[in-house]
């Protein structure tokens, strides 16, 4: 087995390319099953298609959104989270 994929370098190689096969089964196996369903019943396969258009459209725009905030130049609804606990530590 090669590792030399992009992406699939260094330690995690073997994790990423379990996650392809996965990936590559679930996607047939969904085609086997989308198209099967398009014959026999294709008022619900095109009704799923849109749902499924539209939940890809929804994480677009939360990835975009994501993508706008961290990009911006200052965080401008920042907080600072002490971690560590050092204020609890120091009040007891």
């Amino acid at each position: 087995m090669s590792t030399e994929r992009p992406g699939g370098t260094g330690e995690f190689a073997p994790l990423v390319e379990e996650v392809r096969k996965f990936a590559t089964a679930v996607g047939g196996k969904a085609m086997e099953i989308g198209g099967r369903l398009r014959e026999s019943n294709p008022e619900v396969y095109g009704h799923l298609a849109a749902a499924g258009g539209e939940l890809l459209a929804a994480y677009r725009a939360a990835v975009a959104g994501h993508e706008q905030r961290w990009s911006a130049p200052q965080h401008a609804d920042t907080e600072r989270v002490d971690l560590d606990g050092a204020e609890e530590a120091s009040d007891k």
